[in-house]
């Protein structure tokens, strides 16, 4: 007997994993996005904050790359 929501294919299942990876990615843009914002900030700050501003971009950008690997291998073995 199947349980309410999901059938015995489990396309429920993958209904769910489907849209917990649409959330991640949409979450990921949203990182670039803020991250490109900080960017075109850069002529209202002055020049000696732009380097610490290139960095936080830079951290931000390296954080959503990573997620992106993680979404399309999966995580790591190492648990991280």
């Amino acid at each position: 007997m199947e349980s309410a929501g999901q059938h015995g294919d489990g396309t429920a299942d993958s209904v769910t994993s489907t849209d917990s990876v649409v959330d991640r990615i949409q979450e990921a843009e949203g990182v670039v996005e803020r991250s490109l914002a900080g960017l075109r900030e850069l002529d209202g700050l002055p020049v000696s904050e732009h380097v610490a501003r290139f960095d936080a971009v830079h951290d931000a950008l390296t954080d959503a790359l990573n997620r992106a690997d993680e979404l399309l291998s999966g995580p790591s073995s190492s648990g991280s």
